[in-house]
């Protein structure tokens, strides 16, 4: 005995949204792991933006050091917060590399 639901049917709209959704959140869940992947025009979104948008702090350490990363310090510590896009290059050069 062969089953199948009809596309009007109230349980063929429950499943269709299920898929939907499901669907949906499979897209959204790899674009927000991989935001490199963006199409263009998604780049240009708000939402598009501060996927491709990362925090990163900044502090001097105990020796005048800086100090980059991707979590705030410890408690006490100044720092200051900036924002940078994924592909910008944010570690200083080595004194090999600058002229």
């Amino acid at each position: 005995m062969s089953t199948y639901i009809k596309s009007g049917s109230k349980k063929g709209r429950v499943l269709g949204s299920i898929i939907l959704l499901t669907a949906l959140g499979g897209v959204g869940t790899y674009f927000y792991l991989y935001p490199e992947s963006l199409p263009e025009w998604a780049t240009r979104t708000t939402v598009g933006r501060d996927l491709q948008t990362t925090t990163v702090y900044k502090w001097r350490d105990a020796n005048g050091a800086w100090q980059v990363s991707d979590e705030p310090p410890p408690a006490g510590i100044d720092y200051q917060v900036e924002k940078y896009t994924r592909d910008t290059n944010i570690l200083p050069l080595s004194s090999k590399l600058q002229r």
